[in-house]
């Protein structure tokens, strides 16, 4: 009596398993490649940047519209307050997902009667390996240069700027930690300039 090979039913199941587990991964290779190109191809048509924001024009005769905002990024705002007091018209517009930044980064214009007067930015994407301390901060000295800040303790979180006021621009830079991987942050300096110099500093709980 010939015995059948008993081994071939294993060696089958073995082959299916690799077979199955090749297509497998296959597959989510070909589905990580798509996404990236997806995710690429957003990016690229993503206007919602850093250098369109530094664009925007502030003026409370002069500075760009919603209208020319809006154009500028290529979408409508997330979201969009407008109130109306005696005649005189505001609206505070903000966007979501900056590109190449923070998935929580977030940008506002405050108008005023139908023109910027504000920007922010925030949530943008810093070296986190820099820990800032309490020696930075007592570093940072009145009248400094932004350049000379930027080399000190990097670049910021978080830009805001306001039009001139009296021939005076201002402007506000913040430096967050993140907290948690929801985007809840904590503000541990913040800086502001009068005419790009180092006028006022604060800051919680360096070391």
């Amino acid at each position: 009596m010939v015995k059948g090979n008993q081994n071939s039913p294993r060696r089958d199941e073995r082959s299916t398993f690799w077979v199955h587990f090749a297509i497998s991964a296959a597959i989510l290779l070909i589905i990580g490649f798509i996404g990236l190109q997806i995710k690429n191809r957003y990016e690229q048509i993503n206007h919602l940047t850093l250098a369109n924001f530094n664009s925007i024009e502030l003026s409370s005769t002069e500075g760009d519209s919603l209208g020319d905002v809006t154009a500028l990024f290529g979408r409508k705002p997330a979201n969009v307050a407008e109130t109306n007091k005696k005649g005189v018209s505001t609206q505070l517009a903000g966007w979501k997902k900056v590109a190449k930044e923070g998935e929580y980064s977030r940008v506002f214009v405050y108008f005023n009667q139908g023109h910027a007067v504000s920007k922010s930015i925030k949530g943008l994407k810093r070296d986190e390996t820099k820990r800032i301390t309490r020696r930075d901060f007592d570093a940072l000295q009145p009248g400094m240069k932004k350049t000379d800040v930027v080399r000190l303790i990097g670049t910021p979180n978080a830009y805001t700027y306001n039009e001139r006021f009296y021939g005076i621009s201002s402007e506000q830079w913040t430096y967050t930690s993140q907290t948690n991987l929801k985007g809840k942050t904590t503000v541990v300096l913040t800086i502001s300039f009068k005419n790009g110099r180092l006028a006022a500093k604060t800051q919680s709980d360096l070391h």
